[in-house]
């Protein structure tokens, strides 16, 4: 049985306002209104004032190659509170009756519930009072359609299949497009199979759609399941729910003179963005994680209490307070046994000293979690078979390696091991004092098949096929905001290729960039993914601060290069190797909190005109922070090559007057008629301070 959820409002968020209008009903969250009026589906979605629809979300289908017109239709306040809203709608055709109901949380996340039947007699008809003349029903398609403004939608990410342009006639994932999970919106239409997880959106704000089944989805080509009409002022996402007579209602039979269908059920989640204010200042925090990737030998608590650079007898605690490190992320190996929320006597005593260590130094220490149950756990022979998560990919296998030496199995949060998890946490907060929590893939929606705990679902010919479990993930995370957030704790969260709200809202910050550096070492790609990074790592939109994880693999691959993704989207790398990057990092957080970010306005390379630096070579791409104090400005200003080519000398314009410093060497820059020239490396970067 699941544990009761707290039911007050946690913060930023504010208490569900709803009422009844006189056409439906409206309902508003912090940053965001929701209206159905008039209509079976949102009517209305609005994010920061702005108007997110171009026209209501609807309902379509036809009947015998006629488009069915839906009429009588209704929407009604059912129940509210503090945390949610629940709005039941319904309409009638000739032949079909529709009936939703939409549960509105306080943070915008909507489950919708749609159920789709024919008429039936009526009671007149039923008592012979009236002629019965019981139709069989010839259902040509039903898809919900999802009209998104073109302002809105020039941005896009599909969870877990990618999205292609659909020129050929056939969208899916493919190989020649390894970016295909997230980038921009093309020019032609676009197509997917099926997605859990769909975004449209721009750099601010967007739109999410959820499926956590494709269960009675019955689509004429399963490569096209999910379907992006790109137009001129709009990009309309279609749900292929069904095309043709449904299978369950060709086998019905005409009973007492009435065709006994069954109804057809179907669940859609909504979710409007930003999740809740993005803070002014994303970068106060100074994040060093140890051990992922670049592995250490020595326990946590023998190598930060020794030197840890060559040549240098400074100690590892000094070492990270000194380049300014404020929060300590601890992988996987602080616990013996991997993320298990029981603690073996040996890591009860060094947590402590580290923790006591840490926190004498101003420095806040987080422990790593994972999606995994380890071999050396205790609950591992009786509950394994229960907890596990079946995936395609996965199956019953052993996953990772881990050290000490143990192997694992990915867990599905659908099951009884996500309250399990949750309390287990909780005590360890409150026994030894963590600063708050990593977690390594917990909020991602991987598919489950496990019928043990719920997931998973056998199609009509018999075969086990996965499901998504959103409300599942989405529990547990509002679980542990309850548990952090009450404490005044963070939640720092590593999703890799799945960016999901529905779950994504419950943290503090995000660690990406995992599987675009995998694509970029197999590929050796030559060019930025423009769109890639705008769509999901910036967190502006998702109203998340975001880090940009980097695996080194020189020379393919370098902790510099990754400061030509980042820095132009507003995001920094985090190191993670206490060596040569955390020093990198120490001189750029020194530049940042040298500028009054908090005070300043983010003016972005893909924002035309928002600031006045123009380069003459388009790899070359330039973005800036803005300072407005007494009449002056001044610019905290990035300029990277987004190309492996080499540029050897481009200029860029726009300082006409006043005073351009190199932030990094912290020399004068040589102006010539308001340019400077310079030269990239591949992937090369530069940072000024401007003062006009």
């Amino acid at each position: 049985m699941c544990k009761e959820l707290n039911k007050t409002v946690p913060y930023p968020w504010t208490p569900v306002q709803a009422e009844e209008t006189e056409n439906g009903c409206t309902a508003e969250v912090w940053g965001r209104t929701y209206k159905i009026e008039n209509n079976l589906l949102f009517s209305s979605v609005t994010s920061l004032g702005d108007e997110l629809l171009s026209s209501p979300i609807r309902v379509s289908a036809s009947e015998n190659d006629k488009k069915i017109e839906w009429r009588d239709t209704d929407a009604f306040l059912s129940e509210k509170d503090d945390g949610k809203a629940v709005i039941y709608a319904t309409a009638q055709s000739e032949a079909f009756i529709v009936n939703t109901c939409t549960t509105l949380e306080f943070d915008g996340c909507a489950a919708v519930d749609i159920k789709l039947m024919p008429r039936g007699f009526t009671v007149p008809q039923l008592f012979g009072l009236e002629k019965k003349e019981p139709p069989k029903t010839n259902l040509d398609y039903f898809h919900i359609e999802i009209p998104i403004k073109k302002e809105f939608a020039t941005l896009y990410h599909s969870y877990p299949c990618g999205v292609l342009p659909d020129a050929s006639g056939a969208g899916g994932t493919s190989a020649a497009n390894m970016y295909s999970g997230s980038g921009k919106i093309a020019d032609v239409n676009m197509a997917s199979g099926f997605s859990s997880v769909i975004f449209l959106g721009n750099d601010e704000k967007g739109f999410f759609t959820y499926l956590d089944t494709d269960e009675g989805w019955q689509p004429a080509d399963i490569r096209r399941m999910i379907e992006y009409d790109v137009k001129d002022d709009e990009v309309v996402i279609r749900l292929r729910i069904i095309d043709g007579q449904p299978k369950v209602w060709e086998e019905t039979e005409a009973h007492e003179g009435q065709y006994e269908y069954p109804d057809l059920s179907y669940r859609v989640f909504f979710q409007a963005v930003p999740l809740k204010p993005f803070p002014k200042n994303p970068f106060e925090e100074k994040r060093l994680h140890i051990d992922c990737f670049k592995k250490i030998e020595p326990d946590y608590i023998d190598f930060l209490a020794n030197p840890v650079v060559p040549g240098s007898d400074e100690i590892g605690y000094d070492r990270i307070k000194r380049l300014g490190v404020t929060t300590l992320i601890l992988h996987e190996k602080w616990n013996q046994v991997q993320n298990y929320w029981k603690l073996t006597y040996r890591t009860r005593r060094q947590i402590k000293t580290i923790i006591e260590e840490c926190h004498k130094r101003g420095i806040k220490v987080v422990p790593y979690f994972g999606y995994e149950i380890s071999t050396l756990a205790d609950i591992w022979n009786d509950k394994r078979d229960e907890y596990r998560r079946i995936g395609r990919e996965h199956k019953k296998g052993l996953g990772w390696y881990r050290f000490p030496a143990q192997r694992e199995l990915c867990v599905c949060y659908n099951s009884p091991i996500a309250d399990e998890f949750a309390d287990g946490l909780e005590k360890l907060v409150d026994e030894y004092g963590f600063d708050g929590i990593y977690l390594d893939g917990t909020g991602m929606v991987w598919n489950c098949r496990n019928t043990a705990h719920g997931c998973g679902y056998y199609d009509s010919e018999g075969n086990l096929k996965s499901t998504y479990p959103i409300l599942g993930v989405r529990r547990l995370m509002r679980r542990l905001y309850d548990i952090f957030e009450g404490r005044g704790k963070t939640i720092n969260c590593h999703v890799s290729d799945c960016v999901c709200g529905a779950g994504m809202a419950f943290t503090h910050g995000l660690w990406l960039g995992e599987y675009i550096q995998y694509t970029l070492v197999k590929t050796g790609a030559d060019k930025m993914p423009e769109g890639y990074m705008r769509a999901t790592h910036s967190g502006k939109n998702f109203g998340i601060p975001t880090e940009f994880l980097v695996y080194e693999n020189k020379p393919v691959w370098g902790f510099d290069d990754a400061f030509a993704f980042t820095l132009i989207h507003g995001v920094l790398p985090r190191p993670n190797d206490i060596g040569e990057p955390l020093e990198k990092m120490s001189k750029l957080w020194k530049i940042i909190d040298g500028f009054p970010i908090a005070e300043s306005e983010w003016c972005p390379y893909f924002k035309e005109d928002s600031h006045p630096f123009k380069a003459d070579n388009g790899a070359v791409k330039i973005s800036a922070y803005k300072y407005t104090a007494g009449g002056r400005r001044k610019w905290l200003i990035f300029i990277a090559n987004s190309e492996t080519a080499e540029i050897e000398a481009c200029v860029v314009s726009g300082f006409a007057g006043g005073k351009l410093t190199d932030a990094q060497s912290g020399e004068n820059a040589a102006v010539s008629d308001g340019g400077i020239t310079l030269g990239f490396k591949r992937f090369g970067h530069n940072i000024f301070i401007y003062e006009e």
